[in-house]
């Protein structure tokens, strides 16, 4: 897995929900685009996650897929029918 991957799962807009699936089964699931960063202090590698009340240290190396949600319907859509 790339940064440049999960950068673009946080900054899409408008903000879908994610979910970060680790290569040891563990998934971590992304509610709000502040609840995942990274930056110089942590080294290009590790990223930080707030997900459920818990803190997650991440090495983006271990970081086996992202599985984004489908983008919800607008308001009043029919589903394009």
């Amino acid at each position: 897995m790339k940064i440049n991957e999960l950068k673009r799962a946080k900054d899409q807009r408008p903000f879908q929900p994610f979910r970060i699936r680790m290569v040891d089964g563990r998934e971590i699931d992304i509610k709000h685009p502040d609840a995942v960063a990274w930056g110089h202090e942590t080294g290009p590698r590790m990223v930080f996650a707030l997900s459920n009340g818990e803190h997650h240290w991440i090495d983006i190396a271990l970081v086996s897929s992202l599985v984004l949600s489908e983008p919800a319907e607008p308001p009043g859509s029919n589903g394009g029918s």
